[in-house]
């Protein structure tokens, strides 16, 4: 599962929410947590161990990042991209191996400046592109997902396309990844996309899906794969 949990905000919601799904989720990949949404984990995600990375550029340029693995699972390698960079956001690459497989998960929260605005920008191109470089360095399956701050037409978005990623958003025909809290908040200028996931063609998808609800102001994503 992916979902930018918008720093628990929707405290309650959200931790019923993960109450809800942490028999059936392997692998929570969460944007925007903080220490208090972490510290609240530790006696609701038992079976699960927190690999976590952050960054901190400013009043508000803060990203974290917490990717929570079921213990069954074995994390092989992990590494944080652009914790040095305070123009672009933040990346963690994981190498787990399951029974059968191992293969890669990227859990990313793309830079949101400029605010309101999810277009193209040199920076957000520049993230993509080291995203990209980075993952093909590394043979075998990879799955990349999050919450990118980008429109689906943008080329920081096609480009994972163009090299050889499922954008499962696409496939899949979801409408949208936002919801009425966020719509609320962003009475004039709604956004409905935001968040994606991209497979490579090694992943055999079971399926997809985007949960509607209001546990934060982005959407679950939610990822099942043969193994």
């Amino acid at each position: 599962m992916f979902l930018n949990v918008c720093e628990a905000v929707l405290k309650q919601s959200l931790e019923d929410f993960i109450d809800k799904q942490k028999d059936t989720v392997d692998i929570f990949c969460f944007q925007e947590t903080n220490d208090t949404f972490q510290k609240n984990n530790q006696s609701r995600l038992t079976e699960f161990n927190n690999i976590s990375s952050q960054k901190e550029s400013g009043v508000q340029d803060n990203y974290y990042l917490s990717s929570y693995v079921r213990k069954e699972l074995e994390v092989l390698e992990e590494k944080t991209l652009f914790v040095d960079d305070l123009k672009i956001g933040l990346a963690q690459i994981l190498k787990i191996r399951t029974e059968k497989k191992i293969f890669y998960l990227a859990n990313i929260h793309g830079v949101w400046r400029p605010p309101m605005n999810k277009q193209d920008t040199s920076d957000r191109v520049r993230q993509s592109k080291a995203i990209v470089d980075e993952l093909s360095h590394l043979n075998g399956a990879k799955i990349v997902g999050g919450d990118f701050n980008l429109y689906p037409e943008t080329e920081s978005i096609l480009m994972f396309e163009k090299n050889g990623y499922t954008n499962l958003i696409k496939k899949f025909g979801i409408k949208t990844t936002r919801n009425e809290y966020a719509w609320r908040n962003y009475q004039n200028n709604k956004h409905y996309f935001s968040d994606y996931v991209f497979v490579s063609l090694e992943v055999k998808v079971k399926s997809f899906e985007v949960i509607e609800n209001e546990v934060s102001d982005h959407l679950p994503m939610i990822l099942e794969i043969e193994e």
